[in-house]
């Protein structure tokens, strides 16, 4: 019975290894917090943001073109009723592809196991890589579509 005992216990890891999160992880997150605020801050001092002139409430300014990261989005409101561009279909897909692994009844863990979700995942992604690039890169002034080797209207 001791022997069992002395085995099983020798099998079990003597010693466990613990990294404290005070000081050194904090230590390093304040450190690479602040780099980013201080290049940041640098940055800002110089180079100017690209503001418009002063609001005139007598002259209607064209459509605002929207960021990239909005691009999307915006070309989306150009099809479709804002409620439902807007609103409605960002947060069904978001919901969509937050349940999609409990929808997906797959056993695999690998890509090639669960088909259905990778390819399903893979257009919504496809549709919003569509949209952005169509809206940053086809959109001119005043939303008219104009070809990227015509005229450039990115704005970042």
């Amino acid at each position: 019975m001791s022997e069992s005992r002395a085995g099983a216990s020798s099998s079990r890891p003597t010693r466990v290894e613990r990294s404290l999160a005070w000081p050194h992880l904090v230590i390093r997150h304040v450190v690479v917090g602040a780099a980013t605020l201080l290049s940041v801050l640098v940055l800002a001092l110089a180079f100017n943001a690209p503001l418009q002139g002063m609001a005139d409430p007598n002259l209607t300014p064209s459509v605002a073109k929207a960021p990239w990261y909005f691009a999307g989005l915006q070309e989306l409101l150009s099809y479709m009723h804002p409620m439902i561009a807007g609103v409605i279909a960002p947060a069904a897909a978001l919901a969509f592809v937050t349940l999609l692994p409990y929808l997906d009844r797959s056993t695999g863990r690998r890509l090639r196991d669960r088909k259905v979700m990778t390819i399903i995942f893979f257009i919504i992604v496809l549709i919003a890589i569509t949209l952005t690039v169509i809206g940053s890169a086809f959109r001119g002034p005043e939303w008219h579509w104009v070809w990227p080797w015509d005229h450039l209207y990115l704005e970042l």
